[in-house]
């Protein structure tokens, strides 16, 4: 049933006449009838002193062995503030996360009540970030912005015109890379081999002050008649899709798959994160294996490049493991250290 549902859902998102249509017509609706929370926000933008700066919006679930490169990953990449929404996680990332909430990098708001996760933590996230910063990005912790010629991501996007309120980035999906258990390094050094061709989904840097209602992890509805959201190419996506996908300028590495073992794991946990994924697991069997015959083909170090290339943390894990691995001779398989 679940296979079904999903194999019907992607051909009708990207079917390019009926998914722009459904998108279009909703949010033309939303635009003829405010609502409560697009009001909010309107409000709260008044006194906007927003400066350029980029925050993170970033759902949680059992996700502290990644969080520590997650937030340096995204330090040195010029975000201003991450805010971590956490639910019914079982294990230590509040002690992961407190030296970055010290130094201020970081704002956690844990046990949220809501099930499922959003849209509250993004409508949430809105209105903290309305008027004080100039992007949010709402990614997940196993997604990575890679600007291809080495740029922060705030000064990437302060160049985009601002009759727009949004740009998506595609994904570029990597694969398992034959690991069978979780190794011992960064996501991004451990998992080096994707998809040939960038996906169609998008997650999206919003304006927030531009926003008027989320939709789903990949569209946004916004201020505006017929506003919307804009690829790296500036063609506008009207729905969670754009097609044909395009990843030249920048993009998200997604490591959807990681080890075996974590996919089996996050597939038996289920997802709290939205609605549909809470109804129709995605995470099946047979979909993992049809997903694995695709994702290890091509090579791809962009992501380790671009963290070393802006990166001034003094302690920084990622930094450290590129070091160490450099130093492995080539005749050594890093497996073997």
């Amino acid at each position: 049933m679940a296979s079904i549902y999903w194999t019907i859902r992607e051909k009708i998102r990207l079917n390019p006449i009926v998914g722009k249509s459904i998108y279009l017509a909703q949010s033309f609706s939303k635009a003829v009838f405010e609502n409560d929370f697009a009001a909010k926000v309107k409000a709260v933008a008044k006194s906007s002193t927003a400066n350029g700066d980029v925050a993170l919006c970033v759902r949680i679930r059992d996700e502290a062995p990644d969080l520590r490169e997650f937030v340096e990953y995204y330090i040195a990449a010029g975000i201003k503030q991450i805010f971590f929404y956490e639910a019914r996680s079982t294990d230590n990332y509040r002690e992961v996360l407190e030296p970055f909430i010290a130094a201020g990098y970081v704002t956690l708001i844990d046990h949220w009540p809501h099930v499922p996760i959003s849209p509250a933590a993004e409508h949430d996230c809105i209105l903290r970030c309305a008027g004080r910063y100039s992007w949010l990005g709402c990614i997940d912790a196993d997604e990575f912005v890679v600007v291809g010629d080495g740029r922060p991501i705030p000064v990437f996007l302060s160049e985009l015109p601002d009759r727009i309120p949004a740009v998506g980035l595609h994904w570029r999906l990597f694969g398992s890379n034959g690991h069978m258990k979780r190794p011992d390094l960064p996501i991004i050094l451990a998992y080096n081999r994707r998809q040939i061709k960038p996906n169609f989904h998008v997650k999206l840097f919003v304006r927030p002050d531009r926003v008027r209602l989320y939709r789903n992890p990949h569209s946004w509805y916004f201020r505006g008649l017929f506003a919307a959201a804009v690829n790296e190419k500036g063609k506008r996506i009207l729905g969670s899709t754009s097609v044909p996908a395009t990843a030249e300028t920048a993009w998200i590495n997604h490591y959807y798959y990681k080890s075996q073992e974590e996919f089996d794991r996050k597939a038996k946990r289920g997802s709290i994160a939205d609605q549909t994924p809470m109804k129709f697991n995605s995470r099946t069997p047979q979909r993992g294996i049809q997903y694995e015959r695709t994702a290890n083909e091509f090579p791809d170090h962009a992501a380790p490049e671009y963290h070393r290339g802006l990166c001034t943390l003094a302690d920084c894990s990622i930094c450290k493991a590129i070091v160490s691995q450099a130093s492995v001779p080539a005749s050594e398989p890093a497996s073997a250290r």
